[in-house]
């Protein structure tokens, strides 16, 4: 069987959760395949990822920079037709084999139309529609995001398959910079993602006051990640708050320094609006430290027992959880000790063989 995968964002230089998904996914499925044939499809950027993988995995370098899905995927695959095509983290190509497969990973822009822009919409929108209009297998990654997909779109429960997220704890290589070793010398809490209003920041800003009212806790707030869409509010919180000194804005950080902080952290403070999944939540729970993140979209699904569920439209509740982690140690190790359970349940060749199923299946 020739099984085809869009490979072109799985080599981009900054690499987000689709394009992690992507890449992590590819070299899981060249451990657990050496039966099929696969070929994978990248742009003229290609900077050999992929060139130490097993024989049965052909990389396609596709020679065009605009409309390279559109019309150079296409094209590809009209000329040498693959048995299945896999786009794990784009939009299908208008031209596909009779058997298609593809991710979908959230419908945030449903949610926060005002985050993206008209373009951008049109094109998730797109996405969605195609896969339907095609009878393509939809993969999703949680409930929430099956959830949001029949609300949203008449569409059969029978091409959507639940394929939970996979997980491999590497430490990130590198130096670590002054600065993140600054901030990390005294106690603090910590939030990655990015710095957007989908995020919930302005609240957590709002439970970190409440908070710093306990006059024993002198915590920092830590926030990792680079300015999103309404980061102009953000910022006006922090400034307007009577903690900003102690509040600390890292911007963009390599996997090292983001893994030195996790681990030297508190707390994960991750009282997000909206997540397809909440990756960040596992990367705290990899790290060892206690879990407060939102009782709503998927992060329960993800968090289990290992975290506080709160309201994330109530600051008081988000500072409750964080006071309580803060000033019970034996809480602390039982979300600890939790979160490590729940991290056993995601793994990227239980993800790589629960697909590989979906693209074998006809």
């Amino acid at each position: 069987m020739i099984i085809g995968i869009d490979a072109s964002r799985a080599i981009t230089k900054q690499r987000t959760g689709t394009e992690k998904y992507s890449r992590e996914l590819i070299f899981a499925m060249a451990k657990i395949d050496q039966t099929n044939s696969y070929r994978l499809y990248v742009g003229p950027n290609y900077d050999g990822s992929f060139n130490n993988l097993p024989n049965n995995f052909k990389v396609v370098i596709i020679n065009r920079n605009k409309l390279w899905t559109q019309i150079g995927l296409s094209l590809e695959i009209i000329k040498n037709k693959p048995n299945v095509l896999f786009v794990p983290s784009h939009i299908l190509p208008p031209l596909t084999p009779k058997h298609t497969v593809t991710t979908i990973h959230d419908l945030a822009w449903k949610y926060f139309p005002e985050a993206y822009s008209p373009k951008e919409i049109r094109l998730h929108d797109l996405g969605v529609r195609r896969a339907i209009k095609k009878n393509a297998s939809i993969i999703v990654y949680s409930k929430s995001t099956f959830s949001d997909l029949k609300k949203y779109y008449r569409i059969d429960d029978k091409k959507v398959h639940l394929v939970p997220m996979g997980f491999t704890s590497k430490p990130g290589d590198g130096d670590i910079s002054n600065k993140i070793t600054d901030v990390s010398n005294s106690p603090y809490i910590l939030f990655v993602g990015r710095l957007e209003s989908k995020k919930n920041l302005v609240n957590l800003i709002k439970a970190y006051e409440m908070l710093r009212s306990e006059r024993k806790i002198l915590h920092r707030l830590v926030l990792v990640g680079k300015p999103g869409f309404g980061y102009e509010d953000i910022k006006k919180e922090i400034e307007s708050s009577k903690f900003s000194a102690d509040i600390f804005e890292t911007g963009f950080v390599s996997d090292a320094e983001r893994d030195y902080l996790y681990k030297k952290a508190e707390l994960f403070a991750f009282p997000s609006l909206f997540e397809g999944f909440g990756y960040p939540i596992l990367e705290a729970f990899a790290a060892g430290i206690p879990v407060v993140t939102s009782k709503i979209s998927s992060m329960p699904e993800v968090a289990g027992r290992g975290a506080i569920l709160v309201n994330p439209k109530k600051p008081f509740e988000i500072a409750a959880a964080m006071s309580q982690i803060i000033n019970k140690p034996a809480l602390k190790s039982k979300l600890v000790r939790a979160g490590n359970s729940e991290l056993l349940k995601y793994s990227w060749e239980a993800c790589a063989r629960a697909t590989l199923k979906v693209l074998e299946s006809k």
